[in-house]
């Protein structure tokens, strides 16, 4: 019996061009993918124009396409997470609805997925043989900016965390906890995922945005600042994540700058030393002076460097209670994935 693969699409005021991007998944799998049984779920995220209508007459004529319509606008974690709770194949894969990445990256995926026998595999069009096409120049600098810092922030060498067009092994996403609402659970999942111990490959993608996005980025000035203030939250929400991967940072740079600041009045106060001592005082007298005549230098040089102390146990303890934290959720998804299996038998 071949694999089966589940294919999840969530969609939200996708009507321009979801129609046509259906038929084109259509192609692709009548005629590139017989190797394998397989689903598609299209999960409309309370869409507020007429892809709700256009999904209830495909859906009609295509038996292969699934369409879960949810009450109201929630956000795309929200979408995925009732496509998981959906899917019967053996292997997920979720791609946008939109198709900046073409369905030919499903294939790709699951190879790689099923090669490497990994738990997760992602898209990545900035890996070496990706390629970008028809992105904006400052999105696409703000994407691999945010992306590097995700990265560091994250330790992993995956060079894209926040792309939807993945692959998974459907037994360990489902056994994921995840209470992520929107975009964020890009995030959520890699972060979960991480700590079990899961293993997460990438795969080179091409990223290629269609006629109907880039239209829909020059529709005026109301639409610009909707995605603007779209942008800002999604970048909010990803740095959260981000900070709570290394809190610990929150506390190093400010310890570091102020150890740096006490260092460089200690040395600034060893030169004047140094010259008292060259005019013919004694060391005694010399720092006697220092003190008395920039008794503020050694007051901030003493502040600075035990404010830096202070700050950097913070950074120590606030690491530990991670790894506490980490420990317990390990712990927390032994029990939970227990119960789910007995709560089936």
């Amino acid at each position: 019996m071949h694999l089966k693969v589940s294919i999840i699409i969530p969609a939200y005021n996708e009507a321009d061009c979801i129609e046509s991007n259906l038929l084109e998944l259509e192609e692709y799998l009548l005629g590139s993918f017989k190797d394998y049984r397989w689903e598609t779920i299209l999960v409309n995220d309370g869409s507020s124009d007429d892809t709700a209508v256009i999904l209830e007459q495909i859906q009609k004529s295509k038996t292969w396409l699934k369409v879960i319509n949810l009450e109201s606008h929630w956000g795309r974690g929200r979408a995925l997470r009732a496509g998981f709770e959906s899917a019967s194949g053996e292997v997920i894969v979720t791609l946008d609805a939109d198709f900046s990445y073409a369905p030919y990256h499903i294939e790709r995926l699951i190879k790689k997925l099923l090669d490497e026998n990994a738990d997760i595999v992602v898209a990545s069009a900035y890996r070496k043989d990706g390629s970008v096409k028809n992105v904006p120049p400052k999105r696409l600098l703000l994407s691999k900016l945010g992306n590097k810092i995700l990265s560091y922030m994250f330790g992993s060498n995956l060079t894209v965390l926040t792309c939807i067009v993945r692959a998974y092994k459907s037994n360990f996403i489902k056994s994921l906890d995840l209470h992520a609402a929107d975009k964020e659970i890009h995030l959520e999942i890699l972060s979960k995922a991480r700590t079990l111990g899961a293993k997460i490959v990438e795969v080179p993608a091409d990223l290629a945005w269609r006629s109907a996005k880039l239209l829909r980025k020059k529709c005026g000035l109301e639409t610009s600042r909707r995605s603007t203030l779209k942008i800002k939250k999604t970048s909010s929400s990803h740095l959260f994540f981000a900070l709570l991967s290394k809190p610990g940072i929150v506390f190093w740079i400010p310890g570091y700058v102020l150890i740096c600041i006490s260092t460089f009045i200690f040395l600034l106060t060893l030169k004047n030393i140094g010259a008292d001592l060259a005019s013919g005082l004694s060391l005694y007298h010399a720092i006697r002076n220092s003190m008395m005549n920039a008794s503020l230098s050694w007051l901030t040089m003493a502040f600075s460097f035990l404010l830096g102390i202070q700050f950097f146990t913070l950074g120590f303890l606030t690491n530990q209670s991670k790894t506490n934290q980490e420990e317990t959720y390990r712990t927390l998804h032994s029990i939970y994935s227990e119960l789910k299996k007995h709560k089936k038998d």
